[in-house]
């Protein structure tokens, strides 16, 4: 396993989890940064997921004189898990919503519509390169750390939340 995986899998798949994405996503970590939460990209992407500035922004992550939560594991796992689970829905599967993590989701859509498809295999070969290397870096790494296929994932149901009685 890369260094830092043996110990910030265990505590982040359950972050997955509770986001109703499959925990075995969490292993975007290595094919992100290395789990190397101090990563940084030349764009400006940073932590564990390399999360873009607006991304992080969006999800909830702030940025300001004393830190940024992007480099925090436990707060941008949340922040990526949440932000797949949208875009799977947005999307349909979890190879449209990895091109969508990686070239942006703006770029899925519009190569979607115009070649009328409805599959990562659909677009591919029109995708940026990057994004037709990363969704089947993503699929190989989950299946070598996890033995399971993308298209097999289990989406976790939500955790119950029962309340105390009266």
């Amino acid at each position: 396993w890369p260094k830092g995986a043996k110990e910030l899998v265990p505590k982040l798949k359950p972050i997955f989890a509770s986001e109703s994405v499959p925990s075995e996503l969490v292993w975007l970590a290595e094919v992100e940064s290395g789990f190397n939460p101090n990563a940084r990209s030349p764009v400006g992407a940073a932590g564990l997921f390399q999360l873009m500035p607006a991304t992080a922004k969006r999800f909830g992550l702030s940025k300001s004189w004393f830190g940024d939560a992007r480099y925090q594991p436990e707060a941008s796992a949340r922040a990526a898990a949440k932000y797949l689970g949208i875009l799977r829905k947005q999307f349909g599967d979890w190879r449209l919503a990895l091109a969508a993590y990686n070239s942006g989701e703006g770029t899925v859509q519009k190569l979607l519509t115009k070649h009328k498809a409805r599959s990562f295999d659909g677009i591919a070969t029109h995708l940026p390169a990057e994004t037709q290397m990363y969704v089947p870096k993503v699929e190989a790494t989950v299946f070598r750390r996890e033995g399971v296929q993308l298209a097999a994932l289990k989406v976790p149901k939500p955790p119950v939340i029962l309340s105390p009685r009266k």
